[in-house]
């Protein structure tokens, strides 16, 4: 199947006038030179660079969508967890308020002083699991472009190009150098929707 990052030579045929070749071979003379007979222009060179847009691949690919619904999900519910503490801590709040002129002063001190720890280590454990999805979700990012690597790497080979950079570092570039539809599509076929990296028994960079 021909791939439009392939590079073809082409090649380009002399413009000599028909009788021109033959009346050389007949005289024994050599073909002159004229300003039709030129040399062939050389062949196309490959790129020297491929353009990835990093961004799009992972939120443009099922499998990168998978990923981001997975961590969005795993967000939300921490999020309501933490609404559920947070009202939780308003009505014990406001019952120690309302218990305040049945206590003496030193009962309830302590029992505020309880109130105030237990939030304040409440509040530090979700800071943790906040710490922790972050970290699960950029291990996910890492994961997800170990296994379009080797999809990339083919898309490279197949182009003669020597690298892939990301859009981000370039200025300027013909937009036939772009990979990234490319890699999706190829992404596609190797990790359909549903299929995240945790799911995927094999690292199979691409079926055919």
């Amino acid at each position: 199947m021909a791939r439009r990052f392939a590079r073809i030579a082409v090649l380009a045929s002399l413009a000599l006038s028909p009788g021109e070749p033959l009346l050389a071979q007949a005289t024994g003379d050599p073909p002159r030179t004229t300003p039709e007979a030129v040399a062939p222009p050389p062949a196309s060179a490959p790129a020297a660079f491929l353009i990835l847009d990093q961004d799009r691949l992972f939120a443009g690919s099922q499998m990168g969508q998978a990923i981001i619904a997975l961590n969005e999900s795993e967000a939300q519910a921490l999020r309501d967890e933490g609404q559920s503490l947070d009202r939780a801590f308003e009505a014990e709040e406001q019952a120690l308020t309302e218990q305040r002129p049945e206590l003496d002063p030193d009962t309830f001190r302590a029992l505020a002083d309880a109130f105030d720890e237990k939030v304040v280590a409440t509040r530090a454990a979700q800071e943790e699991k906040a710490a922790a999805l972050a970290a699960r979700s950029d291990q996910r990012r890492r994961e997800f472009f170990r296994r379009a690597g080797p999809i990339l790497l083919r898309i490279l080979d197949e182009s003669g190009a020597g690298a892939v950079v990301d859009l981000r570092g370039v200025l300027v570039a013909k937009q036939d150098l772009n990979i990234t539809d490319e890699a999706i599509k190829r992404l596609d076929a190797a990790y359909p929707a549903g299929e995240t990296q945790d799911q995927q028994p094999e690292d199979q960079p691409e079926r055919e």
